[in-house]
């Protein structure tokens, strides 16, 4: 019979297998979850997806993402510990992003894959697919940076190229655009490249490279709507307006609804001072084309011409709201709430412009005038003097 003295190592042993599997909970702050529990959920997680079985798998990595940023934002967490957690949310969130994007919600889908690039911005295909989200959302400007960084880490994936050079097109960022398309050997092949490429040459000022483009499209593609809205823009551009409207009106009696003419007509009749005719070129744009920002902002130039300012403000407020970063739209908007007496929300509006373009005269000359207005005198005077140094630094350039 086994005496007490016998029994002791066993229950030495009990109580230790007790304290091992108490400690680790006892060490954790109170509410703070288990990273052994995270990491199953998402794996769990990934298993879901493997089998296709997407909602499930969504709905698998939302409940486990609070845990992750919990851990991750904890102090006391081991580095080792910090690191898997790091790594785990940036798969959750790239793989949430792509359940997003094959569901056609691509805003969302690129949010989750800027988070994942905050956590690891070297997961493979990470920037390509942040690219083609805000392509797909329409946000170019947003697109094209990301495209260009997964372009540098495959410069020879030609389909990557081009879908860069159409992002840069889209963000107006002509040169970029034509820079990546000149060298295309599929260019002269494909008419929608050979079109992109004369657009990008008629928008960043080489005009006669375009004309030999447009020739080559003529030849070998025949006429078609869109082909003459670029000849009407490039028309345009070297101020020929009675060609240009020619070529704009032949585009829409051969396509009623193709893009850009009746923009083009709107913004070549404002340029003449012909305002009604510019309104009703630039709501049948609309029509066509809702999502249209510039047109829609270019209508609320006019209607604010046409004194009725009122009818440009929700344009406007459309305009920031979809574009935060539009320049004109922040200017615009400021001053017309400047004049009608709302000089604070004038005075936010006209900063953030200042803010985006710091170069600008004329957003420094409203900016003083608002201040004024709300009795910030010292301020005033400082963009009043800002904007003079603008105006003589712009004489002296033109000398």
């Amino acid at each position: 019979m086994p005496t007490p003295s016998s029994r002791l190592p066993a229950r030495s042993s009990i109580v230790a297998l007790l304290l091992s599997l108490l400690l680790p909970a006892l060490a954790r702050p109170q509410g703070m979850p288990d990273p052994a529990a995270f990491e199953r959920t998402l794996s769990e997680a990934e298993v879901l997806l493997r089998e296709d079985k997407r909602d499930l798998a969504e709905s698998r990595y939302r409940s486990a993402l609070p845990a992750g940023w919990l851990l991750l934002r904890a102090a006391d967490q081991p580095r080792a510990t910090r690191a898997r957690v790091a790594a785990a949310l940036a798969r959750a969130h790239l793989n949430l992003g792509i359940l997003q994007a094959q569901a056609g919600r691509f805003p969302q889908a690129a949010e989750f894959f800027e988070t994942a690039a905050t956590l690891e911005p070297d997961l493979p295909r990470l920037q390509y697919s942040l690219g083609v989200a805000y392509f797909n959302a329409q946000r170019f400007d947003k697109a094209a940076p990301a495209l260009s960084r997964a372009f540098a880490a495959a410069p020879a994936d030609a389909d990557l190229r081009r879908m860069l050079a159409m992002a840069w097109l889209k963000a107006e960022a002509w040169e970029k655009a034509a820079e990546l398309l000149r060298d295309d050997p599929r260019r002269d092949a494909d008419p929608s490249l050979l079109y992109a490429y004369g657009l990008a040459l008629v928008r960043s000022g080489h005009e006669a490279e375009a004309q030999a483009v447009f020739a080559r499209l003529l030849a070998r593609h025949g006429d078609s709507a869109e082909l003459n809205v670029v000849l009407g823009q490039a028309s345009a551009q070297q101020g020929d307006y009675e060609s240009a409207v020619r070529s704009l009106k032949l585009a829409l009696r051969t396509k009623a609804d193709v893009a850009e003419a009746n923009a083009a007509l709107g913004v070549i009749y404002l340029k003449q001072g012909r305002l009604a005719e510019a309104e009703e070129a630039l709501r049948a744009e609309l029509r066509a084309n809702p999502a249209d920002l510039t047109s829609r902002h270019t209508l609320a130039t006019v209607l604010d011409l046409e004194g009725r300012p009122e009818e440009a403000l929700p344009l406007l407020r459309a305009v920031l709201e979809a574009r935060p970063d539009f320049v004109d739209a922040r200017y615009l908007l400021g001053k017309i709430l400047l004049a009608q007496g709302s000089g604070r929300e004038a005075v936010e509006h006209l900063e953030a412009a200042a803010r985006l373009a710091p170069e600008e005269a004329n957003v420094r000359y409203q900016l003083a005038q608002a201040y004024q207005k709300m009795g910030r005198t010292a301020q005033a005077q400082e963009q009043f003097e800002v904007f003079q140094k603008l105006k003589d630094k712009r004489r002296s350039a033109a000398r």
